[in-house]
């Protein structure tokens, strides 16, 4: 007993001494500024490894050879006066490699002409629907109003939302969407953006894969919260059975409080990440305007859950102050915690890219890379600043 005694007190004195000769050498704030260093590195790393890590690996679970490409699907997409959807986007969804689908169109307008090349199309589409919307100035149509007609117009059960300004990338899109609806009631896909030349549609891509990131990592563990109106399906039994859209009041939420409200009484959901599945939406302006896009429809996070709101949170907080911590020991300490430092930085960000890289092969959008950098450094102002901005002032547009 004795011994015992005698060996923690020397192992304490020894911890003693330790501090003693740390702070004696970096002060205590130097010796702080090391240990919230090494915490938040830690932090970071277990979000990229462990959370968004799951999803290279995510795999849905086993299916049935007989539930393979064998359910009838609708696909439902609202629609203006847009020629250019008509001749390049449409064929694209009718020449789909599936047996059995429709494509179920909402026209939101009050052009004679186009409503005739749409009744044109039918007729030579047994598996093209139009439905149509007249419009007025003086009563608006939202989003979701023309989806649930379109949902009711729909003749099958298993329902696949997409956008006039998305296209499938592959035939098989709707392959693999039919075997995410033979796991769950409700599927989750992913929506990357158009791929034009220049530095700022880098930019632009990079900031859609990380942020879609994050709701496909919840998903991949399991915490789903939202999906994207560009690819995501869901069955109509559901919908009537949570009384169709919430937030009817908000020309947003039609894809994350919607989605939240279709899990909240769904039996079971899958989560389709594959390049073949994969729709890629187009790119309508520079960096102002997806500026304005994210600071629009990011107002629906304010309705979000609590958890979700932390999560998201932990990883821009820790990862500004890491940053920050790393600058204040680069400045501040000796040269060998400066060394110290630049490892953790360099360490840091090889774990980070080798993950995003990876993330980027799973869902077929990569090439990010060498803009990773800077998305990674300003992101945590960006988000700030939107957040700020649309908390100040809402976006025109999002109340009816």
């Amino acid at each position: 007993m004795y011994i015992c005694a005698a060996q923690t007190q020397r192992e304490v004195n020894q911890i003693i001494s330790i501090w003693e000769e740390l702070t004696r050498s970096y002060g205590i704030g130097g010796v702080a500024l090391m240990a919230a260093l090494t915490v938040l590195f830690f932090i970071q790393i277990y979000i990229y490894l462990f959370r968004y890590g799951r999803i290279p690996s995510f795999r849905n679970g086993s299916m049935k050879a007989a539930d393979r490409g064998v359910r009838p699907l609708s696909v439902i997409t609202v629609l203006g006066d847009d020629y250019d959807y008509l001749e390049n986007t449409l064929p694209r969804l009718l020449t789909q490699d599936y047996e059995r689908f429709e494509v179920v169109l909402v026209y939101v307008g009050s052009n004679e002409a186009f409503t005739d090349t749409l009744s044109g199309l039918c007729l030579t589409h047994a598996n093209l629907t139009v439905t149509k919307i007249e419009l007025d100035p003086r009563f608006p149509i939202s989003n979701k109003m023309a989806i649930n007609l379109g949902i009711k117009a729909a003749r099958y059960d298993d329902i696949v939302v997409t956008t006039a300004d998305a296209a499938p990338r592959s035939r098989r899109w709707l392959s693999f969407m039919a075997q995410g609806f033979a796991s769950g009631e409700v599927v989750i896909g992913y929506c990357a953006t158009e791929r034009k030349p220049g530095f700022i549609n880098r930019c632009i891509g990079c900031s859609r894969l990380m942020h879609s990131v994050r709701y496909l990592s919840r998903a991949a563990c399991r915490k789903p919260y939202r999906a994207t109106v560009h690819n995501m399906g869901f069955s109509k039994e559901l919908y009537f059975k949570v009384r169709g859209f919430n937030y009817l009041g908000m020309n947003i939420g039609d894809d994350d409080l919607f989605v939240q409200r279709l899990l909240s009484r769904a039996a079971s959901y899958s989560l389709v990440m594959t390049p073949s599945a994969t729709v890629t939406q187009k790119v309508w302006g520079g960096m102002g305007w997806w500026y304005k896009e994210r600071t629009f429809f990011g107002y629906a996070f304010r309705y979000y859950p609590g958890a979700v709101k932390r999560a998201v949170a932990a990883e821009l907080w820790s990862r500004c102050l890491f940053f920050a911590a790393a600058v204040a020991a680069l400045v501040l300490l000796p040269v060998e915690i400066k060394w110290g430092a630049a490892a953790l930085l360099l360490l840091r960000y090889l774990l980070v890219a080798s993950v995003v890289w990876r993330i980027g092969r799973r869902l077929g959008d990569r090439g990010y890379l060498f803009v990773y950098p800077l998305y990674d450094l300003f992101a945590p102002l960006s988000e700030a600043l939107m957040f700020v901005v649309r908390n100040r002032k809402p976006s025109a547009g999002i109340w009816r």
